[in-house]
């Protein structure tokens, strides 16, 4: 079986074997994979290359996944199965993570801060979201238990700020303490921040669009 090249954009080397188009590798990968322009291999050679080549496709797609978002090694591993397959999948999910560009400590530390800091999320909705990211549940209530989170200090903030002028009546009141349960907080916790919107006097938080 004979391997052919022929040079792409950039720095990508298109493979043929046998004249038949198989895969496309970086040139930096195919300097250096020991095989050369016009090598004679056998089937299992051939076989032994174009998986090597496939691990390769599957870690540089990895890592441009994750220069343009941080991921979960859950997130990555699907992605990367859709055109890969599992080995590869799995095999460029190790490599990410011994060079430390797929971390799920890491990723969990930062979304949990994320969705306290922008979303006010409590603790609850912060472990759903990352155990639904894939985020296994130890990692994530260590992200969860170190946070620096008040349940009335972010509730009061949400009442003055988000839901401000919407729950001066009944219907509103019960959207309002609705949509704070959506966001993980315990009813007993709500009626504690809205007793305290109430003893502060400031009836135009309370009053009705």
């Amino acid at each position: 079986m004979k391997l052919t090249v022929k040079p792409g954009n950039r720095d990508k080397i298109h493979i043929y074997i046998d004249g038949e188009y198989q895969t496309t590798v970086d040139s930096l990968y195919f300097g250096t994979c020991g095989i050369r322009d016009g090598a004679e291999l056998t089937a299992a050679e051939a076989a032994d290359f174009l998986r090597e080549a496939n691990g390769r496709r599957a870690f540089n797609k990895g890592a441009s996944l994750l220069s343009y978002q941080d991921r979960t090694r859950r997130q990555i591993i699907e992605r990367l199965r859709e055109d890969y397959g599992d080995e590869a999948a799995e095999a460029a999910a190790d490599r990410l993570t011994e060079l430390r560009l797929l971390d799920d400590t890491r990723y969990a530390e930062n979304y949990a801060a994320e969705l306290l800091r922008r979303k006010k999320c409590a603790p609850r909705r912060i472990m759903q979201e990352l155990l639904q990211k894939g985020v296994d549940r130890e990692t994530a209530e260590a992200a969860v238990g170190g946070l620096d989170f008040s349940a009335d200090v972010c509730i009061i903030e949400l009442l003055k700020t988000k839901f401000a002028g919407k729950y001066g009546d009944e219907k509103g009141l019960r959207r309002t303490i609705a949509a704070l349960q959506r966001l993980g907080y315990g009813y007993g916790d709500i009626r504690s921040a809205l007793r305290q919107i109430e003893e502060e006097g400031d009836d135009t938080l309370c009053e009705s669009e």
